[in-house]
């Protein structure tokens, strides 16, 4: 397979795998509804069980093709709290313009929105080797 190929099919996965996830809103689900709905909804990405950390309890999904990962912060209570996706360099201007085109521009890279009463703020920030998206309430 030739290289341009590998990157067309990259590029689909990532824009699907971006544009479906950010269509869910995984605020407030507990774990088992987080596990189930990115298996049945986004299956290029596979938990990742293999760091674990006793200060607070996260759910992590990683997706090696594209060098995506996902980490789900929950509460005491089991709910998800917090969302980071942090991903390679190679999807920025793809992430970009899917925050843009989805919800509201704050700020230089912020972006809001709101869904079931709840207003939600969006923060993307540049790292020396990945990005990362952060999703919470406001």
């Amino acid at each position: 397979m030739s290289l341009t190929v590998k990157y067309i099919i990259i590029s689909f996965l990532l824009v699907f795998s971006v544009s479906s996830l950010w269509s869910q809103n995984f605020i407030d689900l507990d774990e088992p509804a987080v596990r189930e709905l990115m298996k049945s909804s986004y299956p290029q990405f596979k938990q990742d069980r293999n760091v674990v950390n006793d200060a607070y309890e996260y759910l992590k999904f990683i997706d090696k093709i594209t060098e995506q990962t996902i980490l789900f912060f929950m509460s005491d209570e089991g709910k998800c709290t917090y969302v980071r996706w942090i991903s390679d360099y190679s999807n920025l201007n793809d992430m970009l313009a899917l925050l843009n085109r989805n919800y509201k521009k704050t700020g230089n890279n912020s972006w809001t929105y709101s869904e079931r009463n709840q207003n939600y703020i969006i923060n993307l920030e540049e790292g020396e080797w990945y990005f990362t998206v952060s999703f919470r309430k406001k």
